[in-house]
């Protein structure tokens, strides 16, 4: 049963590059299915279970064959969507109101100054110091240099960096600037620098998530616009990401080495356990979930928040934890947190929402134009399959802000909100 996801994401990911002739944002979907589902292969072959984050030990295995079905299953429906739109017919993102687009991009500029400001005088201290102990003192709930600054900050920056997640639109915005749109440079480049601000602002806690986070997306948005990329942008392009991956790299690295070099099984092995588990968990938490407790603060945090006082912090998680039984805290992919909260019906119904969702946004197969409000809703919802490798990625409050200003911009873009004088009428001679 272990080899069955492996070998169906293969597939699919075939299929789709068939299909799409080529390399597209649906293709990379399922191929990151494929890879997690290897790895996860090599975990259990590799005797890894029972540790780094893998509920299963190596007495207690047990694929059921209906969670290996509905793993492929909803997965896979999750990516069929997106399939739906072929980068090869895809001819020009526009929208009827540039100044509201330009207007959110310098509103994420700002924030990514906030952040800069926030970050900027403690980030080398962090990098040359014990990431090991940064990274654990944050579990602790000890707060970040930043954190402790931002405390300091008048109410309205603090609310503004809430924000500071919505900074992910600059990615798509900063390809949309640079192939559909004449900007100066250096708007460009501030909008490149504003897609990083949450990688940035992740170095306080000696976090990877966000790196690599930020790496996927922007390789979907690049999938995508590549095409319209003269060469002399790819050029410029390659000499700014280049230096940029690099460091990534670099930092995720020592990052990883810092806390697992001294496990058992070393870096390389428990890297293969946090990208492979996702299919475990599933499978672990389809067999022992206890579904008496079922709660919604991960599917509606803005919510939960503010209507019913709940988030879904680490407190909230242990009495949950404790409530089924197992820690909760780990990667079961975006439908198994989904169905640990919904149950499996519950699964079941969001994801058919969220197929018909996208389907409505997409209107119809090879679609020749889109607006920026409907590429702002595909690349934000892309999130969830394409980081749903790990898990559902908007489950806290703050999430809920950059999806407000996503459908702020693809509703406006419905309508064209740009006035004109009335002309004034031609006068003749009688």
């Amino acid at each position: 049963m272990i080899f069955i996801p492996f070998i169906f994401f293969t597939l699919l990911t075939i299929y789709l590059w068939w299909k799409h002739q080529g390399l597209d944002v649906c293709v990379y979907m399922a191929g990151l299915y494929a890879f997690t589902s290897l790895l996860g292969i090599i975990v259990v072959l590799g005797d890894l279970l029972g540790d780094g984050g893998i509920l299963f030990d190596n007495y207690d295995i047990q694929f059921s064959p209906i969670a290996t079905l509905l793993y492929c299953g909803f997965i896979t429906l999750g990516i069929l969507p997106f399939s739906m739109l072929y980068k090869r017919d895809l001819r020009i993102v526009t929208t009827p109101n540039p100044t509201i687009i330009l207007g959110l991009s310098i509103f994420l500029i700002l924030i990514a100054f906030i952040n800069f400001y926030l970050v900027a005088d403690s980030t080398i201290e962090i990098l040359s110091g014990d990431l090991s102990t940064i990274r654990s003192d944050h579990y602790n709930g000890i707060e970040s240099p930043a954190e402790v600054k931002a405390q300091s900050m008048p109410f309205i920056i603090r609310f503004l960096y809430y924000f500071n997640i919505s900074t992910l639109l600059a990615t798509p915005l900063f390809f949309y600037y640079l192939c559909f749109s004449k900007m100066p440079w250096w708007f460009n480049g501030l909008l490149l620098f504003t897609s990083l601000s949450m990688p940035i602002a992740g170095i306080q806690t000696a976090d990877r998530t966000e790196m690599v986070f930020y790496a996927m997306m922007f390789l979907s948005c690049l999938m995508l616009f590549h095409k319209f990329l003269s060469e002399k942008v790819k050029r410029i392009m390659r000499y700014l990401t280049i230096p940029i991956a690099l460091a990534m790299i670099v930092y995720l690295g020592v990052v990883s080495e810092a806390r697992f070099s001294k496990r058992e099984s070393g870096t390389v092995g428990n890297m293969a356990r946090y990208a492979g588990q996702s299919y475990l968990n599933f499978c672990y938490i389809w067999e022992k979930a206890n579904y008496d407790h079922i709660t919604a603060e991960r599917e509606l945090p803005m919510t939960y928040h503010y209507v019913f006082k709940i988030d879904n912090d680490d407190y909230r998680r242990s009495i949950r934890s404790g409530q089924q039984g197992f820690f909760m805290s780990v990667f079961a992919s975006y439908i198994g947190d989904i169905m640990l909260d919904l149950s499996p019906i519950g699964m079941i119904v969001w994801c058919t929402f969220f197929f018909l969702i996208m389907s409505i946004v997409l209107k119809r197969p090879h679609r020749e134009e889109l607006s920026v409000g409907e590429y702002l809703v595909y690349f934000a919802l892309s999130v969830i399959p394409i980081f749903g490798i790990f898990y559902y990625r908007y489950m806290y409050f703050h999430y809920t802000f950059m999806l407000i200003l996503v459908a702020i911009v693809y509703f406006t873009d419905k309508y064209d909100f740009r006035f004109s004088l009335p002309k004034e009428k031609e006068q003749t001679d009688i």
